[in-house]
């Protein structure tokens, strides 16, 4: 029997857009790609996606990750967790945003979603990869209302508690990062003590380059 890998993206993201390249970590397995607006239905349980609790893997990306962390204490015993430029506190001292204008962009959305992915899109401008386009194309087209309310819940959420029984957790993140500085992402080893934290020189937040 197969393993079940669960795939879980950043906000406005779907994984599903690089599964060619993406299943080539697991080629045997069984994977699933979970798109924004379905996980974006569950913020506060996120263990009510189908399937997510009987998943052998989850991989994480950014958002994703962060939304595994805040919903681990249902966590399964033995259920491997890779997550791709993850933190504790999307609005923290170090990173690129603040809740004041992630709050804005939210309240901005209910007439145009433009700026708010303009902003994103500036951060990932001078990475490596040509996966822009297809995120932005994809980003697009989703529901305004459930990309609000992502922007809302990192603007108003953070980890704070430790994290039991991390040692089936793979944390993975890019040097070159704009998005998620590397320095954000190693602020969880005080949250997940027994975690593997691993650096990928060349890359910045796009997971092809992150996992490959």
């Amino acid at each position: 029997m197969s393993e079940k890998w669960i795939w879980l993206p950043d906000w406005a993201s779907d994984l599903g857009l690089w599964e060619d390249d993406l299943t080539d970590v697991e080629p045997s397995a069984d994977h699933v790609f979970v798109p924004y607006e379905k996980m974006a239905k569950s913020f506060d349980d996120l263990y009510k996606l189908p399937g997510l609790s009987a998943a052998s893997t989850i991989v994480g990306w950014g958002m994703g990750g962060f939304l595994l962390l805040m919903n681990a204490a249902k966590r399964p015993k033995n259920q491997k967790w890779i997550l791709l430029a993850p933190y504790a506190d999307f609005c923290d001292e170090d990173g690129v945003w603040t809740e004041q204008n992630l709050t804005f962009m939210a309240r901005q959305m209910q007439s145009t979603i433009e700026p708010a992915l303009n902003s994103f899109e500036e951060q990932l401008a001078e990475e490596f990869g040509e996966w822009q386009d297809d995120w932005r194309k994809t980003a697009t087209k989703m529901n305004a209302a459930l990309l609000a309310e992502g922007i809302s819940y990192l603007a108003t959420h953070k980890l704070t508690d430790v994290v039991p029984d991390s040692e089936n957790i793979q944390v993975v993140y890019g040097r070159m990062d704009q998005t998620v500085p590397p320095v954000q992402t190693l602020k969880l080893k005080e949250l997940l003590p027994k975690a593997t934290f691993r650096e990928r020189p060349k890359a910045g937040h796009w997971p092809p380059l992150l996992l490959l």
